[in-house]
């Protein structure tokens, strides 16, 4: 069962039954995808706009991941997510994943070079009727392979790796506020409601290029992985964020109660969450190959 911390009790939420073995369901406002009870993708409109510029892909093997957060107004930015998220999905191919994981073919490479593709197809878009030259795209491509976690990003979606009780945001936002709390100059609360906290200093699109950030670490068993836009963490303190994902459940359990918990704290942009882990923080069900 789901349980909720607060007032030092725990409250039952819901019951945590039988997952449909890959479920989705698409509406207006919301997609949800979880191929298993270990992995799943929610991307929300939230409560203010009106369309949806995030996007996000699971691959069939449950080890590729992707969030997109796209910039330049109605349409463009759900281009230049879609299109990010397209090109840096084909580059990773499930052979080059099994190469990573047998130490035949180096992670950190493939990632930036996936990102560069992502970038040059943004780029040759924005040139054409379906685009607009100031489209771009925060994205992140994580690849779980074996017992370790690769990441490349750019701009300010995040990854977090829950490790045991300790929750650890390990990438860092390429943007304005995200400088200044690297500096010390802000405190990570401060840089959620700071006035500049949507400029940022990297994007897919960007004409002046881009230099993506590559992370690794080990997972232990139980370890669970949150990818999320700026539309989950700007609206959730992180010990809120960490509350909900230590829960025992289901995956699409605990990732809808990250949206609908964005929603309800306001819902001001758009909210993406991808979640895997297993069922229970202390077990150790991993994607199979």
């Amino acid at each position: 069962m789901i349980r909720e911390m607060g007032s030092g009790r725990s409250r039952k939420v819901s019951e945590a039954g039988p997952e449909p073995s890959g479920y989705s369901e698409t509406t207006p406002r919301r997609k949800v995808v979880a191929p298993t009870d270990q992995l799943c993708g929610i991307t929300d409109v939230g409560r203010v706009r009106d369309h949806n510029e995030d996007a996000f892909y699971l691959s069939e093997d449950g080890r590729l991941l992707l969030v997109a957060d796209g910039m330049g107004g109605h349409e463009a930015g759900e281009v230049a997510s879609a299109l990010a998220i397209e090109a840096a999905a084909q580059f990773v191919t499930a052979e080059q994943r099994k190469a990573i994981e047998a130490g035949t073919q180096q992670a950190g490479p493939l990632l930036t070079a996936a990102l560069d593709a992502a970038h040059r197809k943004v780029i040759e878009a924005s040139g054409t009727p379906q685009g607009r030259r100031d489209m771009g795209s925060a994205l992140i491509v994580a690849c779980l392979t074996g017992d370790r976690l690769y990441t490349c990003h750019v701009g300010d979606v995040r990854c977090y790796v829950l490790s045991g009780a300790t929750l650890q945001q390990i990438t860092r936002d390429h943007s304005v506020v995200g400088a200044l709390v690297q500096s010390g100059q802000l405190t990570p609360e401060e840089a959620r409601v700071h006035p500049k906290k949507n400029e940022i200093l990297q994007a897919i699109g960007m004409p002046s290029g881009v230099v993506p950030e590559v992370n690794t670490r080990p997972l232990a068993n139980g370890d669970r992985v949150l990818l999320c836009s700026d539309g989950l963490w700007e609206a959730l303190p992180e010990a809120e964020i960490h509350s909900i994902v230590q829960w025992e459940g289901t995956m699409r359990q605990l990732a809808t109660q990250l949206v609908d918990r964005a929603n309800c704290a306001g819902g001001f942009d758009n909210i993406t969450v991808v979640l895997y882990g297993p069922r229970s923080s202390r077990g150790n069900d991993r994607p199979r190959k």
